[in-house]
């Protein structure tokens, strides 16, 4: 199963090396720039957020180093970061991508998400992690070069896989979901349960372990479901199901700040009365819930929200 069309760009791998085709394609009326700042992406309010390469010149934006994404119905997609505001760009203000996603299709978002990740890890990895000297950008922005003669370390786009799961009771007279929510949210938001992968640990066990120690509950199943990338800021989200046959909640590391069981007839309810808010709709944490909702009562939980 998948719930998000990732697959659309073709992403030339081979080209990364070939400096002057890129610089041809960066140079084509057929290219599109994406512009980010400060980890925000530049979008004027009534065009898609791309800039072509003479647009930019026209600007006097200069591009140093761009990201080159890959190709499809032959255009070129590059990312690129401003290190520095560009007046060119005023009365522009910089969105986070989270903000942006929400009027925007699977397409789209995919190549947001793909171009957010690499400025991300470009961003926080300026420096060779074997020998601390500076790394340059190589492979078109997919890998950093350590200019330490002695090192010349290659390092690759770090990401961090984290799994991120429904838990679900089927023991009692309707099925219930579990829920949690964190301190620093929103009143009446509530998500699925997730976390980090640690060394020496399949993803299956991860969600066992992550299951009990967030709400002292013991699975007796975990299916894999489907995967998302997440770049904020780097990570891959990993979907499951599981479900146990346990009733009694126990917040053991107190990473949550309330967990409770919710039927669906009660998470229509409280969606109609406003007492109940699902995680953003471009997260597979949306997904999981809207899967388990969507099976309990013939419709999705989406013509149900605001």
């Amino acid at each position: 199963m998948t719930f998000f069309s990732y697959a659309t760009l073709d992403r030339q791998a081979p080209l990364r090396e070939q400096a002057d085709q890129l610089q041809q394609r960066l140079h084509s009326p057929h290219s599109r720039i994406l512009i980010w700042y400060q980890g925000k992406l530049i979008a004027r309010e009534t065009l898609a957020p791309f800039f072509s390469f003479d647009e930019l010149m026209e600007l006097k934006v200069y591009l140093g180093e761009p990201l080159f994404l890959g190709e499809q119905a032959q255009t070129s997609y590059f990312a690129y970061q401003l290190n520095q505001w560009h007046s060119a760009f005023a009365g522009i203000e910089p969105v986070g991508l989270r903000k942006y996603s929400a009027q925007i299709d699977d397409d789209l978002l995919s190549l947001l998400f793909y171009a957010q990740g690499l400025v991300n890890w470009h961003h926080n990895h300026p420096y060779c992690s074997n020998c601390g000297s500076l790394a340059r950008i190589s492979q078109a922005g997919h890998a950093r070069l350590c200019e330490n003669a002695e090192c010349g370390a290659t390092h690759y786009p770090k990401i961090d896989p984290a799994v991120i799961f429904s838990i679900v009771n089927n023991t009692g007279p309707e099925s219930k979901i579990l829920l949690g929510r964190k301190a620093m949210w929103d009143a009446h938001r509530y998500s699925v349960i997730a976390g980090f992968v640690e060394p020496g640990e399949t993803l299956e066990d991860a969600v066992r372990r992550e299951a009990y120690e967030e709400t002292g509950l013991k699975l007796q199943r975990v299916d894999y479901v489907a995967s998302q990338p997440w770049p904020f800021p780097d990570s891959l989200m990993l979907g499951f199901e599981s479900e146990t046959t346990e009733h009694e909640i126990n917040l053991l590391d107190q990473e949550l700040e309330a967990a409770a069981w919710f039927g669906a007839d009660e998470i229509e309810t409280k969606l109609q009365q406003g007492l109940f808010k699902m995680p953003t709709a471009i997260s597979i944490s949306w997904k999981l819930i809207d899967r388990w909702f969507s099976q309990q009562k013939g419709y999705s939980v989406k013509s149900l929200e605001p």
